[in-house]
């Protein structure tokens, strides 16, 4: 499928509750690495979906500046390099396993942070640790 986002939200019914926990399990991740009131984060495409709002909105609620992607750049321009001093974020959120395994995937900076978890009910639970992976420099 050559149209789909590459990143984003790409689960096909996402459940509001069962984003809302994995959002608030990546924003302690990222808390974890990237001191808060220290990093500012650019979001390297439109967070427009449940997850991706409430990601940015529990990162800005514990000191974080966060530079929004606009969609107002025209398709052919290649985006622009974060902001200096701006780390690069971006995720990838997709089913894993049919029918209640989802992955998780951060990309920040030259790492990636990836979790699964189990969606039972209206909740998602971890089903693994957090997987990190850094680029090769």
């Amino acid at each position: 499928m050559a149209d789909a986002p590459a990143y984003g939200n790409l689960l096909a019914a996402p459940v509001p509750a069962q984003e809302n926990g994995i959002a608030a399990d990546a924003a302690a991740r990222l808390i974890a690495s990237y001191p808060p009131a220290r990093t500012r984060f650019a979001l390297r495409h439109a967070a427009q979906d449940g997850f991706g709002r409430e990601l940015l909105e529990r990162l800005r609620s514990q000191g974080y500046a966060i530079g929004e992607f606009s969609s107002q750049t025209p398709p052919a321009v290649p985006p622009l390099p974060p902001a200096a001093g701006a780390t690069a974020l971006r995720y990838v959120l997709d089913m894993a396993a049919e029918p209640d395994l989802v992955r998780l995937t951060l990309y920040a900076g030259s790492e990636s942070l990836t979790r699964a978890y189990l969606l039972q009910g209206g909740a998602a639970r971890p089903a693994s640790a957090w997987v990190r992976r850094e680029a090769a420099p």
